[in-house]
């Protein structure tokens, strides 16, 4: 058993009994139901990939081989939020959608889903989460500097078909998104206020909160960490190949530019059918499951965000620092402006 050296960033729930899940429910024939008893919740675009291939990798840890992302508990499939037609989104509605997930369990002591939707819509999933999984799962959530983190998500969009403003014109219309009900893939600032969503879960489960620039600089014993917390045995794990990392085509410089700029009341779906079906050939973009068209290949240097963008970004997310930072207990003096 792995030392239990308390680690700070563990928010730990009041202790109360787990609650047994008997999912055979005295009927024979009705099939076994595997609940995991981990979720990697997010944030979006702040290094859940990774870790993913990470976790993998242990021998004691089952991850869904189907997709890496459940996206069940949260609700997102239900219709209730707008989500682009062309954008491929795989979700699990039901119950039976998502324990086909983990058809393949193979008896590992933990089981684990990671999705960042369940951070997103934490006010939904949360719960969902208790009511399906217990008190006794463990929650594991990694943020990134919120700046940057907003500026990344914007960009994979673009690279995926899936955004045809500036980002600054984004910025501009996120609260008519916001008031539309758009998906969390288009709310690029909202998506980055961490602290407020945490508290649905800290206040329920054990929660690690890990950053995103631990990962970068010391992958090993941010790992080892999160196998204390899982109560499993360290391993090596190969973390040489970075997974999901940014990059855009030339081809897509013009929307950073501001080329669709003067339609952003233009449905999303006309401005893909004009701007990317008849270039590449294809139907529709794809989620991070799936296959991108070719053109994403040929890859820049992405341009940095521009400084005032950046400095008004920084301003607006301090208030939000400041929260996370008193609900995790310590200072992180990176993401605040120099």
């Amino acid at each position: 058993m792995p030392g239990s050296t308390p680690d700070p960033t563990v928010l730990t729930k009041p202790i109360e009994e787990p609650r047994v899940t008997d999912p055979s429910d005295n009927q024979t024939d009705k099939p076994r139901e595997v609940w995991p008893n981990f979720l990697v919740i997010g944030a979006p675009k702040s290094g859940t990939t990774s870790l993913y291939h990470y976790l993998s990798q242990h021998p004691d840890i089952f991850l869904s081989r189907v997709r890496k992302e459940g996206r069940f508990f949260s609700g997102v499939g239900d219709g209730s939020v707008y989500w682009p037609g062309f954008y491929h989104f795989d979700t699990a509605p039901t119950v039976e959608a998502y324990q086909a997930l983990f058809a393949d369990y193979d008896g590992a002591a933990r089981i684990g889903d990671v999705s960042p939707d369940y951070y997103a819509y934490a006010p939904i999933a949360a719960p969902r989460v208790m009511s399906y999984c217990g008190p006794a799962t463990k929650i594991i959530a990694i943020l990134r500097n919120p700046v940057d983190r907003a500026y990344s998500h914007y960009l994979q969009n673009v690279r995926r078909d899936a955004e045809f403003l500036s980002f600054a014109k984004t910025l501009e219309v996120e609260p008519q998104r916001v008031a539309q009900n758009w998906g969390f893939q288009w709310l690029y600032t909202g998506t980055g206020r961490y602290a407020g969503r945490l508290r649905h879960y800290a206040g329920r489960f054990d929660t690690l909160i890990l950053l995103q620039d631990e990962l970068d600089r010391d992958g090993e014993a941010v790992m080892k960490r999160i196998f204390r917390f899982l109560e499993l045995d360290p391993v090596p794990v190969a973390m040489e190949k970075r997974y999901n990392t940014g990059g855009i085509p030339a081809s897509k410089i013009p929307i950073l530019e501001g080329l669709c700029d003067d339609r952003a009341d233009t449905p999303f779906e006309t401005l893909h059918a004009e701007l990317v079906a008849p270039v590449s050939g294809i139907s529709g973009a794809t989620s991070a499951d799936g296959v991108y068209p070719p053109i994403q290949q040929d890859k820049v240097t992405v341009p940095p965000m521009a400084p005032a963008i950046r400095a008004m970004l920084e301003d607006r997310f301090a208030p939000e620092i400041a929260a996370l930072e008193d609900l995790i207990g310590r200072d992180i003096p990176d993401w605040r402006r120099a």
